[in-house]
């Protein structure tokens, strides 16, 4: 689909509206409930799809190397469930092996990401099932947590107090 850059667009839009002079302001709404329309998709989308507010190493994620929490987002699910603590290794995402998915080769790198963020994000108040590693401890760690939206501009805790 071809066209004008946004840029354009709204300096054209502009123009439109102050030569239409006490015209109906049609160029400069156009171009504004586009964007709109916009920040409301990408709101909604926000609002459907949401985590537990962990992070993961991306470095070893991208080379096969496992899922490893490096933060918990404060007060996000993970953190409030005071259970999931920073360098456990993710094993299990509801029915997914995650160390399977790191040594299938057609799962590596950025797909590895893509897969497992989609098994970690749903909608608000679902479930997800986590099977956790903790350095020097032997067996699983399950932990079971509502998946919620995070505040914005929310504080990720990297270390343990």
């Amino acid at each position: 689909m071809g066209g004008f850059p946004k840029p354009h667009l709204q300096r054209i839009a502009r123009m439109g509206a102050e030569q239409s002079k006490g015209g109906d302001g049609m160029f400069t709404t156009c171009c504004d409930s586009r964007d709109k329309d916009q920040q409301i998709r990408q709101s909604e989308l926000a609002v459907r799809m949401c985590g537990v507010g962990m992070g993961l190493d991306s470095q070893l994620l991208a080379k096969g190397r496992g899922a490893v929490v490096t933060c918990l987002a404060k007060g996000g699910p993970a953190e409030s469930d005071g259970q999931i603590q920073i360098g456990d290794s993710l094993v299990y995402v509801d029915d997914l092996d995650v160390r399977e998915l790191m040594n299938n080769p057609e799962g590596a790198g950025k797909q590895t990401s893509t897969i497992l963020a989609n098994a970690l994000l749903g909608t608000p108040g679902s479930t997800v099932r986590l099977g956790l590693i903790r350095q020097g401890e032997e067996g699983l760690v399950y932990r079971v947590l509502s998946r919620a939206p995070l505040q914005p501009n929310c504080q990720w805790v990297s270390a343990v107090n």
